[in-house]
């Protein structure tokens, strides 16, 4: 306990990591010093982001060693330390109502941890057992002929696919990049789900959500847009809903409180749960969420598996789609052939596990070009293959993704002047709050850390001082025209949430006020109102989830941090729609496209192991 108290002084661990100890202490005086050893290591682990300490992975392992600033404590050998935590009364077996849960696996969890991941597996799995069977597949023939005109006989639509499945199932997982069509292929979704129960004089009451505020926001745009054009009945048209919310919103977020107001005794009053953005979300909120439903509630996620995982714990949506492409098992590949969608013989497989069937990945970019340089290189990273990856950046081929290395910060003045100033310049000129929330979409920086050299707090601030020596933004004034904030919390009473991006801009009376764009419409609001906040010249990769900017400016750290990684860069790529520059060393790129995000958890083996 002195050397985890040491480490607590040196800033490695937290107080709440030390707190779990002295807890176990005083239910166990004579609680083993290995015992103290895994507890503090698994909530120091699910700081960051694993659900569980995998004792295999630090078994006979220096942990927090000399590479940390501090000297390291040796983990025990691996049968030693599971006969130890075997033998403690503060560790159960899964379903024993103890501090500490370890399983079969050898994975040692705490317990709130263990019944979050127990109990989205068990939702997930019933889900997936219960099939529709009053569904007229001659309508349902008929519509996805009509809602997917343009299919190429000569391949497999899996849009169509994803569009037939979850009409057919309970549980639906659509994941793909972006411009693969998960929300046109959603809408259309809603469309066969709603022609197929109004043929039975039946209504379905829906909910279209996302993790932030902004990506709900998206979320209405899209289906708004998309919906127009749908080859469908006014009625139908009418009846697809474009109001969206946050999950929290959704689930009745109660202040103050990790409870919220529908759980498994107050399921939410839906027949149909749609939630975009499913990577952003995090094993408990899933967990919660899965909890909440009616047993016949159709639920439907849509992301992007690869992006990265959510900022607290788990990575649901990667454990979720732990397949290398689209598998079906038999009988489903009869039933789509019925509906003249034929899965090639490569795609059925014989080892059904309860999530064959259910997931669909969408491979076929429609915004992108198969050559672009924002598409190569997404692959590419995404692949983790560097070489090429490399070789698309410094081609003089693609004029839409760059590398630049930047040896000091007079470099990165003027790439900053010259990439802000006009932009800057536009947004300043621009004739109403409208446009110029529209113009902050034209460009955006990126970082992969908060503080630090090249991380937000860093950048925002130099931003600023760039834009100050150009005469466009005053010295000693903290609200200026054209200044970008991001909301960092919810806040249900103003109706901004956690990832609204606003915009400052006088008021008629020469007052800064805070527009924000809330569907459809204009919020505006003072800044001493504002909760917590920050500027948004450059946001971190994590941030810019659910967002989308005509251009990206990535700027990496000079150093491979334990922050950076593959999925890091492939999601700051997919936030671009025209160009991506990247600021940064070579050799750090290099690590960062080799080093691939694994978060424990054994929600994976739970889903996928039988």
């Amino acid at each position: 306990m002195d050397q985890l108290k040491e480490l607590g002084s040196q800033g490695v661990l937290q107080d709440i990591d030390l707190e779990l100890c002295r807890f176990l202490n005083e239910q166990d005086a004579d609680l083993p010093d290995e015992v103290q050893l895994a507890a503090c290591l698994v909530s120091y682990l699910y700081r960051q982001g694993d659900v569980c300490l995998l004792l295999e992975k630090y078994a006979s392992q220096t942990l927090f060693d000399e590479s940390d600033g501090v000297s390291g404590i040796e983990a025990p050998e691996l049968d030693s330390w599971i006969q130890a935590l075997s033998a403690s009364q503060q560790v159960g077996r899964p379903g024993d109502f103890k501090p500490l849960i370890l399983d079969e696996g050898g994975r040692l969890y705490l317990h709130k941890l263990w019944l979050y991941e127990n109990t989205l597996a068990e939702e997930l799995i019933s889900r997936s057992e219960r099939q529709v069977t009053n569904i007229d597949n001659h309508l349902l023939h008929e519509g996805l002929d009509r809602l997917f005109p343009n299919s190429n006989p000569g391949e497999v639509d899996w849009q169509k696919v994803a569009a037939a499945t979850s009409v057919r199932h309970n549980l639906s997982i659509i994941s793909g990049g972006p411009g693969t069509g998960k929300t046109s292929t959603v809408v259309r979704v809603l469309a066969l789900l709603l022609e197929q129960t109004a043929g039975q004089g039946q209504n379905i009451s829906i909910a279209l959500a996302a993790p932030t505020g902004k990506a709900a926001a998206r979320l209405k745009e899209s289906i708004t847009s998309a919906k127009q054009d749908l080859e469908v009945s006014d009625e139908i048209r009418k009846a697809i809903p474009d109001e969206t919310m946050t999950l929290h919103s959704l689930l009745g977020a109660r202040r103050y409180s990790s409870s919220f107001k529908y759980d498994v005794d107050n399921p939410v009053p839906y027949d149909l749960v749609i939630v975009d953005e499913a990577s952003m979300v995090d094993q408990a909120l899933m967990s919660k969420l899965a909890n909440a439903l009616l047993e016949k509630t159709r639920l439907i996620l849509l992301g992007d598996k690869d992006q990265l995982a959510s900022v607290e714990a788990g990575s649901v949506l990667g454990d979720i789609c732990s397949l290398e492409g689209n598998q079906f098992s038999p009988e489903t590949a009869d039933w789509l052939a019925e509906l003249s969608l034929t899965i090639p013989e490569s795609n059925i497989t014989g080892n059904v596990q309860p999530l064959i069937d259910h997931i669909t990945l969408l491979t076929k970019s429609y915004r992108f070009e198969s050559d672009s340089g924002i598409a190569q290189l997404a692959e590419s990273v995404n692949r983790g293959r560097t070489d090429q990856s490399l070789e698309v950046l410094q081609s003089s081929t693609y004029k839409d993704a760059s590398l630049t290395t930047i040896a000091d910060t007079s470099q990165l003045e003027q790439i900053i002047h010259n990439k802000m100033v006009g932009f800057f310049k536009d947004v300043l000129q621009s004739d109403s709050p409208e446009e110029a929330l529209e113009l902050l979409n034209r460009f955006q920086i990126l970082s992969a850390h908060r503080r630090g050299p090249w991380g937000i707090e860093f950048l925002n601030r130099y931003v600023e001082q760039v834009l100050h020596q150009a005469g466009l933004v005053p010295k000693y004034e903290q609200w200026y025209p054209g200044k970008p904030v991001i909301i960092n919390v919810n806040d249900y009473t103003l109706g901004l949430h956690n990832g609204d991006t606003g915009i400052c801009l006088r008021d008629e009376e020469g007052q800064p006020k805070i527009h924000f764009q809330h569907e459809g419409q204009i919020r505006t609001i003072s800044p001493g109102r504002l909760p917590d906040h920050n500027t948004a010249f450059a946001l971190t990769v994590h941030k810019s989830q659910g967002s989308e900017f005509e251009e990206v400016l990535l700027i990496l750290p000079d150093a491979l941090s334990q922050v950076l990684s593959r999925e890091l860069i492939y999601t700051a790529i997919t936030r671009a729609r025209t160009k991506i520059d990247i600021l940064g060393r070579e050799s750090v790129l290099r690590q960062t496209i080799q080093k691939k995000l694994q978060r424990s958890s054994g929600l994976r083996d739970r889903l996928w192991t039988f």
